[in-house]
This record gives structure tokens, sequence and C-alpha cells, in this order.
């Protein structure tokens, strides 16, 4: 990606004005076209159109732009940027004009839900949502991946906190994962070694006593919950992936295949928006 001084990154959203009536800046390029979708749908009936998302390069670079923007000018602009780790530490940057800090991990974490799942499904095998719902059983799934998932994060953020360097994220979910009955499902005993590894680097650099107290205090801001697990744990690199497992369910019943693009072009299609509808307000 070409690099330039952060000044000049707010312009950039000249090089698409004839796509666009609102720039919306985020962070990567990796998949823009399920984002576009949700960000279309936000604006669906206030007459803007977004046909290119801007992309920065990562958080920093989208914060930093639009610091450098905060002038009043004609063009209408956000800058979207992920919750992420910070959501958990609770050191995202706030009141900034223009910016918008998802209340959420990442913005795939707004596609996890259980009506546009059976949606699509249904679409795909042709049985009852009723019987849909019961072998998808999403809300008994979510609880019981949930003490693990909420830890593993609380741990994450830790070291975000303390050892910078320390892989997280990046360690994917593909590992923390074992076959039952033909289908792929999270390993809580590799959940546990996996915090273990992770306590034990924090304790090169924190006392014990310390280390009791942070996780105390984010156990208490952040107990194991649906709600929770779908807003503090990466749904980009765990939920998604883990949802695809469950998906395999279905199999048994019918063939059944759907790549990740097409699940999350999909479920960016059916679902409920309300909690981004801030997002509107930002652009005045």
């Amino acid at each position: 990606m070409l690099e330039f001084k952060k000044s000049i990154l707010p312009n950039l959203g000249v090089f698409f004005r004839y796509k666009n009536t609102v720039d919306v800046f985020v962070e990567d390029n990796y998949d823009d076209e399920f984002y576009k979708v949700i960000v279309n749908r936000v604006f669906e009936k206030t007459g803007h159109k977004i046909n290119k998302l801007i992309s920065l390069g990562g958080k920093r670079n989208v914060i930093d732009a639009c610091k450098a923007d905060q002038q009043k000018r004609e063009i209408k602009r956000v800058y979207i940027v992920d919750g992420d780790l910070d959501l958990i530490n609770d050191t995202n940057e706030n009141g900034i004009n223009y910016l918008f800090v998802l209340n959420k991990y990442c913005i795939e974490n707004y596609l996890i839900q259980e009506g546009p799942l059976i949606e699509i499904i249904h679409d795909n095998i042709l049985i009852e949502k009723e019987k849909i719902s019961k072998i998808l059983s999403f809300e008994n799934w979510i609880k019981g991946i949930s003490d693990d998932l909420v830890e593993l994060f609380i741990h994450y953020a830790l070291c975000k906190r303390y050892v910078p360097t320390q892989p997280t994220i990046s360690l994917g979910i593909g590992n923390l994962c074992y076959q039952k009955s033909k289908i792929t499902v999270l390993d809580s005993t590799q959940c546990h070694n996996r915090i273990k590894a992770l306590k034990s680097k924090l304790l090169e650099v924190i006392s014990e006593e310390d280390y009791n107290e942070m996780v105390y205090d984010l156990r208490q801001n952040w107990p194991p919950s649906v709600e929770n697990v779908l807003k503090i744990v990466s749904a980009k690199d765990y939920l998604l992936p883990l949802t695809e497992f469950r998906l395999q369910k279905f199999k048994n019943v019918k063939k059944f295949t759907l790549s990740r693009d097409s699940l999350r072009i999909r479920l960016a299609k059916l679902i409920d928006i309300s909690e981004l509808e801030q997002i509107k307000s930002i652009i005045k």
C-alpha cells in the first residue's frame, strides 16, 4: 500500500468523489464488499451513495487522519475503526469529530446473528426453520463457547497492554479446535493451555498480585455471556470460522456448502444494523 503524509490522507476521498457522496474511511481493504453492503444499508434512506470505501491501512492511520481533518468543509465524511482489544481495555479514543469507533471487536461481529443465519440455511437446504433452529441451537452454542473465548480475549487484551510483541489474535482458532462426530468444535483444553501460556508471558513483566487484580477487574467488566462473546471476541478470526464449523451440522441433513465470502455478503444483506445507525449522525 502507498504511504502518504497524515495531512494528505483525508484528501484521498477526492479521487473517489465520482463514486461517493460521503467519504467513508476504514482500516483495511482485505474485503470491502460486505463492509460496503453494510455501510450502504446504514445510509439507505439518506440519499447518499458509497461505492468505494477508502482504506487507510490500519487503525492508527485512520485516527490520525481523522484528527488532521477537524476543520469544517463541504464534503461529508466518517472515519470508522474497530473496537478491537482496546474495547476490553477501555482505551479507545473518543470525542473526536467524524470518528466512529465500533462498539464491537470488528465489523464482522455484527454479522453473527441467529435470524439471518437461519434464513441463509433455509435458502440452501429447504427444511423447516424450526428444525434449523433446533439443529443450530445458536444461543446454547454461543453460551457453550463464551467462558473459554471471553477469558482468552481478556488475556489477549492484557498482553496488548503489557507484552505488545506477544502474538495474540494472529495465533488463530484452528489449533484450538478438534473433530467431534465429523464436526469441528472448540477445544476447552487447548483454550486453557493457550491462556496458561499467555499468563506465563504476562508474569515475566508484572507481578502475580497485579495480574490477579487486573484479570479480576476485566472479568467483572466482561463476564462470559452471549452478549459479551459476540462483542469482544474477533468475529473475523474466531467467531466466523467457528460459525462455519457449526454449519457442518447440516451436512448430515443435506449437502450444504457456502464459502466464507458468500456467507459474509449474505449476512450483510440480512442482519439488523440498528447498532450502526449512529454512523449517520457522525457525518453531520
